[in-house]
């Protein structure tokens, strides 16, 4: 039985590009009641995104504007390029790249917002001195550090967590072009996991496992700086997006090796049926957390005062309180 599944896969002939009308070739209405839900996801986002968009600037101080409209546009970036992918499944593979940079852009944007929003790297260095904040070495994935000691937070560190999420930008970039590169000159990669075409893939792995750890690790600091600002909840967000997307790699590659998906006769191949199912399960993702994540940002900050002269001021009192407890050591001496 299987080897005439696998017989009947490898004589497909399938074009180069596999459109709606080959999509309906192999699974008939189920496609039309696909792209009506789609529909159906699709609109509330763009229309959320575009209202907040248009809002943003009266609800939030000039500093926060941009950063804010970058994250804004994430949850329709991720919703068109997944709706892309399944209307044109064929172009699954470099969306699956694309979706992966705009969630890395967000990253980014966020870490701009929390900065902008704490006063500067000088701030939150001074505000996790005060605190006595450490820095959370023993954060996921390298919960293994949890019985180490945790360091202090210093601008050489700090600096580090905020770099990490950018280079991991610039290597989902240097991926697509490679891609892309492929594609212009006609090559087709071997498809073997360890092979010089994959290499590129292959570096990404540690390099984004240690954009996470760092992330993971600003985002508990964030917790703390942020202290009641709904806006810390952003960071959250993006994280569980990005973690459910990768997720959803591997568990795609467990059901293609164990044999569990085939192909669909007459146009969807294997790898094209793994690339349509992805996109509708990211579909569903990026539109249950995406409408939370508008409405997050769309909130006011409460304060009447620029976010960096709030910061400075409870640190200033943190500072006034210690100073008025030793003159009151001192006069009791």
């Amino acid at each position: 039985m299987m080897m005439n599944v696998s017989e009947t896969c490898d004589t497909l002939n399938i074009p180069a590009i596999v459109g709606p009308t080959e999509v309906y070739s192999s699974i008939g209405h189920w496609n039309t009641a696909v792209y009506i839900i789609l529909a159906l996801h699709l609109l509330p986002v763009w229309c959320a995104g575009t209202i907040t968009l248009y809002r943003l600037s009266s609800h939030l101080p000039p500093l926060l504007v941009p950063p804010t409209a970058w994250l804004v546009s994430i949850p329709p970036a991720l919703m068109s390029l997944t709706a892309t992918a399944i209307v044109i499944p064929s172009l699954g593979k470099y969306v699956e790249v694309l979706l992966e940079i705009v969630i890395c852009l967000g990253l980014v944007k966020f870490i701009q917002l929390s900065i902008i929003i704490c006063g500067g790297p000088e701030n939150i260095v001074s505000f996790c001195r005060k605190r006595k904040i450490k820095l959370p070495i023993g954060s996921p994935p390298f919960v293994c550090f949890l019985p180490c000691r945790k360091p202090e937070v210093t601008r050489t560190k700090l600096n580090i967590l905020v770099f990490a999420p950018i280079l991991l930008l610039v290597v989902k970039i240097c991926m697509l072009a490679i891609d892309l590169i492929f594609l212009s000159i006609g090559y087709h990669p071997s498809g073997n996991f360890i092979a010089y075409d994959n290499l590129h893939n292959i570096l990404s792995f540690p390099v984004g496992l240690i954009a996470i750890y760092c992330y993971t690790m600003f985002n508990f600091i964030m917790n703390d700086c942020m202290e009641g600002n709904s806006k810390r909840f952003l960071g959250i967000i993006l994280l569980v997006e990005f973690i459910l997307f990768d997720c959803l790699r591997l568990f795609f590659i467990f059901l293609t090796g164990t044999g569990m998906l085939t192909c669909v006769a007459p146009f969807l191949s294997q790898h094209l049926v793994v690339h349509l199912l992805k996109n509708y399960i990211k579909a569903f993702l990026a539109t249950g957390l995406g409408i939370p994540f508008i409405k997050l940002c769309s909130q006011k900050i409460e304060t009447s005062m620029p976010p960096a002269s709030v910061l400075c001021t409870s640190m200033s009192s943190l500072v006034s309180d210690e100073s008025t407890k030793h003159r009151i050591v001192d006069v009791q001496e």
